[in-house]
């Protein structure tokens, strides 16, 4: 059907509803629909919502298309929408690709991510720094209209701040994004398939801050018994050097994850870098600081919530335990940065845990970052549960030992 054909047919097409008939529609038991021809209707939902829809066909494949509501739009100006979704129609035009093409860039991207599979704590963190570097700028451009330009003149500035892999990440998320729209044959090109290549490269990483001598541990440990910020906080930081996790599993940890009677941790595979869940035995140190903050987030999801995060109900950002350490005094300064990072206690403990003659696969079990090769060897003996329950409970013990006196608790080599 030409397009000419179809607007006479449209002009002639008999209109039933009225505005008076409209106002007067209630609910029913039951949703229902009244018709205006051409498959346009009015429907009526049990609550007494009403909107107005449109019936169609593409390509023999029948759906139905939500015009708007009523009566928010008028039905004069809902008639006038059907009529030109009719003719897109009838001119082989996909009026769902239409709506699409016509959603900003912020839309795209959080469509993209929920095809990803992500953990809670990856889609957390890419979400905001779309929000932060992405989404003022390119939600001001239709998305059809996005060049390789402006996504340069966006990303290496950031990436010439010094944040580089940040330039880097965000290039993967605008490329993922454009694989969408090309998918959904919005666009014809990928504006930032080779954008990355364009960008400074992130320098190469080294370990986070650690320190690897006792008695500057020693220090540090007595530094944080002593801090007199956040309580919340501060129990965080007491907490890292007993369980060896990551910064984002103590921000996130649950209690559902804590087994009181058992001594034990349990962080679901979602939630770890490895995939794998992850079981940490807890010594009586660990467990008395856990159980610490039971009066205070006790009936909360999360055990951890600095005072505005039990407001919020949201968890701590990692800079703000990694500014709190740095805020830490020893010897009445504070001990500023460079020196050690709440990833750092990872690095620390593996030096000293290895230099005490541990088992180096209750150590890589404990860090949860085994090779696969050796996570196939270990995982037959049942992650060495009963060797890592031992060795964490001397480890915290070693490091009340540190904290006792001026004299440094020796190393002491395991038989």
């Amino acid at each position: 059907m030409k397009k000419s054909q179809l607007n006479m047919v449209s002009i002639d097409m008999k209109r039933i509803l009225t505005d008076a008939k409209l106002r007067n529609l209630k609910s029913k038991d039951k949703a229902y629909k009244v018709a205006d021809g051409g498959g346009f209707y009015l429907f009526v939902t049990k609550a007494g919502l009403k909107s107005y829809r449109y019936d169609c066909t593409l390509n023999g494949k029948r759906f139905t298309l939500t015009i708007g509501t009523y009566p928010e739009l008028s039905l004069a100006d809902a008639r006038l929408k059907h009529e030109q979704i009719r003719t897109d129609i009838a001119n082989g035009i996909d009026p769902r690709a239409q709506k699409q093409q016509n959603k900003p860039f912020s839309y795209h991207a959080q469509e993209t991510m929920k095809t990803l599979d992500l953990r809670p704590s990856t889609a957390y963190k890419r979400s905001k720094r779309m929000e932060k570097h992405l989404y003022p700028v390119l939600d001001k451009i239709p998305v059809t209209e996005i060049t390789a330009i402006h996504l340069l003149n966006l990303l290496k500035p950031i990436a010439e701040q010094g944040k580089r892999e940040t330039a880097q990440l965000l290039s993967t998320y605008c490329r993922q994004t454009f694989d969408r729209l090309l998918s959904l044959q919005l666009i014809g090109v990928n504006p930032a398939e080779s954008i990355a290549r364009l960008l400074p490269k992130p320098k190469q990483s080294t370990n986070f801050a650690h320190i690897t001598d006792p008695q500057l541990f020693a220090e540090l440990l007595r530094g944080i018994d002593s801090y007199t910020g956040d309580y919340a906080v501060k129990q965080a930081l007491k907490l890292m050097p007993l369980v060896l996790l990551r910064p984002v599993n103590i921000r996130f940890l649950k209690w559902e994850y804590i087994d009181v009677d058992g001594q034990l941790l349990t962080i679901p595979a979602d939630d770890m870098k490895m995939n794998r869940p992850h079981k940490v035995p807890l010594s009586r140190q660990a467990l008395a600081i856990i159980e610490s903050m039971a009066t205070i987030t006790g009936n909360d999801e999360l055990v951890f919530l600095s005072g505005n995060g039990q407001t919020t109900k949201k968890a701590m950002s990692e800079n703000t335990l990694n500014q709190a350490l740095i805020r830490v005094k020893i010897n009445g300064k504070p001990l500023g940065r460079g020196i050690m990072t709440t990833h750092g206690f990872r690095h620390t403990a593996s030096t000293f845990l290895n230099e005490m003659g541990y088992n180096p696969d209750a150590v890589e079990l404990q860090l949860a970052h085994a090779s696969a090769d050796r996570i196939r060897a270990t995982y037959n003996k049942a992650e060495l549960m009963p060797e890592r329950t031992i060795m964490m409970q001397e480890w915290a013990d070693y490091l009340d030992g540190l904290k006792a006196g001026a004299d440094v608790v020796p190393f002491k080599k395991r038989a």
